[in-house]
């Protein structure tokens, strides 16, 4: 895709922005880069997921996702459908019928780099009949999406979604989908930090609210004891807290922690 100097610009523009962020606020950073792109694709809703792979080899043959899993996710815009099911969809991701058609196509592709519109992935009168549109896209009328995924490592990957929803039949523009696609490749830094903020790439357990408050914490100037007040707990129990989050990274300091962070 050739990138004129307005687009370049805009690009820059949105990168700069990202890298302005601290560190420990990962999920403004987020919250405000789905928010930018949804406006340059005039989305409806948008939402990050990350994906951990948690089933190998024969096994892996024989899931409909090829052993990946949603394992933490950040919504900018999500349709009410989405949380009412939540649970089911969480619990249930083994299931064909619960992960849709295109999440096991786009999952096929596991490993590389892609920029998919629904259509591409799916034919769409027969994925409209399906028992999973109609249970949890028909409610908010989805007329397109588009998943662009990131390979964070081998075990690990990035995917944001962006959604149109309406009567009017919409469908996203090429062109601005291959722009939003070119911003997403070109942060696979941040994305990765995403993943540092919920516990995961150095691990596969995803943290509880109050380990990831401390990790962010711990990632600014506060001491131990102005953690442990902002976090309302005992110094000694936000210790043990502390403790258990270098072990988890594998780390003895703070020092070690923000070199992961940074990569």
């Amino acid at each position: 895709m050739a990138i004129s100097a307005v687009v370049f610009d805009k690009l820059i523009h949105l990168w700069d922005e990202l890298e302005a962020f601290p560190v420990e606020k990962a999920t403004e950073a987020n919250v405000h880069l789905m928010k930018t792109l949804s406006t340059w694709l005039d989305s409806d809703y948008a939402y990050w997921c990350g994906l951990l792979r948690v089933v190998d080899g024969d096994a892996a043959d024989e899931d409909p996702l090829g052993g990946w899993r949603m394992r933490i996710s950040e919504p900018y815009q999500l349709p009410q459908v989405y949380e009412d099911h939540r649970e089911e969809i969480l619990e249930n991701q083994h299931l064909a019928d619960t992960v849709g058609a295109a999440s096991i196509a786009i999952m096929k592709e596991a490993g590389s780099f892609r920029i998919r519109l629904l259509r591409e992935l799916v034919d769409l009168s027969e994925y409209e009949k399906s028992s999973h549109f109609q249970k949890l896209q028909m409610p908010y009328g989805l007329t397109d999406r588009v998943y662009v995924v990131t390979p964070v490592n081998e075990d690990t990957e990035s995917c944001f979604c962006f959604e149109l929803a309406g009567n009017d039949g919409k469908r996203f523009d090429s062109e601005a989908t291959n722009l939003v696609g070119t911003a997403l490749r070109s942060v696979r830094w941040f994305q990765r930090r995403l993943f540092l903020s919920h516990g995961l790439v150095v691990g596969d357990e995803v943290f509880s609210e109050m380990e990831r408050r401390i990790v962010l914490l711990l990632l600014t100037d506060k001491s131990e004891k102005e953690i442990a007040i902002e976090i309302g707990r005992a110094t000694s129990t936000t210790h043990n807290y502390i403790t258990g989050i270098y072990r988890k990274f594998g780390v003895n300091n703070r020092a070690g922690l923000m070199a992961i962070w940074l990569g």
